[in-house]
């Protein structure tokens, strides 16, 4: 190689390695517009509880709850209207919902082998089976609380396990995962515990969990897993609100009225919600567009500031869940014994 191509060599080197040094940055999301209409629709489930939503597409929606019989826990909507699923008899007394497609659907619950276990159920886009059951030997009940995924085979479960001796129930939190061929469980909490939400970031997971046994409801509390193990990093009592949720690939905790970020060992305040009626729970696409459960109304978060997009009719309402689209979000609510979807759309 002659002196002046080894030159040349070189200089393409360093000209291609400071290239690749280089990160693309990603434009800052808008704040997330507010000018929504609202539209209720009243869902026939009778004796039931409604828990959960999740759909593909606005005209392609699914929810479930945990009461009711086979032929209306389920339901569907195409669009147009709501209605009882009862191709297949579910039996999963369904608490949870998530997916990924249409045609890739998940739903936790009870009822596993009919009465006996947890069950996972799993949508194909023709039919509803029942994918695994937990079930642990001595316990008189399981459930399956909460399904969430990162991806198609990475998805967590967690819920759980009681146990009855013939005077008190105790309960014992679970955590099961889904490597894209099958369900295996990743932890059982050795202590009085009701896992009720999982989310995770990377390889960070985290887990909502009550303690409950012995006749009573303790504490809030946050666990990380970390080498299949439970580690506690937040214990409080149920009067200071606390959650889970997960935004843009990252976890973010509702502790009290703050919403805050789990960073080296600490909880980190990101903004702070600062209304009398706030209902500890968020629904959002991005950053600077968030859904917030209040008491009384949903209100929404831009980035900038807090205002509510819509205010019930009554205050019995309470949102259980909802799923988010580009122009359509529908929250499904319990209000007294009636189940309502709160469907707002963007104004053209």
């Amino acid at each position: 190689m002659t002196r002046k191509m080894l030159l040349l060599a070189i200089l393409l080197g360093v000209t291609c390695l400071n290239f690749c040094k280089r990160v693309p940055t990603l434009p800052e999301p808008e704040p997330g517009p507010r000018n929504y209409t609202w539209k209720v629709d009243t869902l026939n489930m009778p004796m039931n509880f409604i828990r959960s939503i999740w759909g593909a597409w606005p005209n392609d929606i699914w929810t479930v709850g945990d009461g009711g019989t086979y032929n209306d826990r389920l339901q569907h909507f195409n669009g147009t209207n709501w209605s009882e699923y009862n191709k297949e008899k579910i039996y999963c007394t369904g608490s949870t919902l998530f997916g990924f497609h249409k045609n890739n659907v998940w739903m936790g619950g009870g009822g596993g082998w009919g009465t006996h276990g947890a069950g996972i159920w799993h949508y194909n886009g023709t039919k509803w089976n029942q994918y695994y059951v937990y079930d642990i030997e001595g316990s008189y009940s399981i459930t399956v609380d909460d399904i969430w995924g990162a991806s198609t085979d990475k998805i967590y479960a967690c819920g759980t396990v009681g146990y009855f001796d013939g005077k008190i129930s105790s309960y014992y939190g679970f955590v099961l995962t889904y490597n894209g061929k099958k369900w295996q469980e990743v932890v059982r909490a050795p202590f009085l515990s009701q896992f009720l939400i999982i989310r995770a970031e990377g390889n960070n997971v985290y887990i909502l969990s009550t303690t409950f046994g012995n006749g009573k409801r303790g504490d809030l509390e946050l666990y990380e897993i970390k080498n299949q193990e439970l580690n506690k990093i937040y214990s409080g009592p149920p009067s200071f609100g606390v959650s889970i949720y997960a935004l843009a690939g990252k976890v973010y905790f509702v502790m009290g009225h703050d919403v805050c970020r789990y960073q080296n060992g600490s909880f980190v305040k990101q903004f702070t919600i600062d209304f009398e009626n706030f209902g500890n729970k968020i629904y959002g696409r991005h950053e600077k567009d968030q859904f917030i459960r209040m008491t009384d109304g949903i209100a929404h978060y831009n980035g900038q500031n807090i205002e509510y997009l819509y205010t019930f009719p009554k205050l019995s309402i309470s949102i259980r869940d909802a799923v988010l689209f580009d122009k359509d979000v529908f929250f499904c609510c319990q209000s007294n014994s009636n189940k309502l979807i709160i469907h707002g759309r963007l104004k053209e």
